[in-house]
């Protein structure tokens, strides 16, 4: 029979495992989101001038 609080220190440990196993899952899942906008932000700049140096060759 195990100690009552050798086991409640067990599920400690395993769930301050599993929680950090999701928080480097969420933090991975936010980088790639953060250099998704990034580049959605560069390519968006991008557009703006290449339209406006159109609209300025046009005119």
């Amino acid at each position: 029979m195990n100690d009552p609080l050798f086991d409640r220190a067990q599920l400690a440990i395993e769930e301050s495992q599993a929680l950090q196993k999701t928080k480097l899952a969420l933090q991975a899942e936010q980088l790639h989101r953060r250099e998704a906008l990034r580049l959605s932000v560069m390519e968006n700049a991008m557009y703006r001038t290449e339209s406006n140096a159109y609209r300025e060759d046009r005119g």
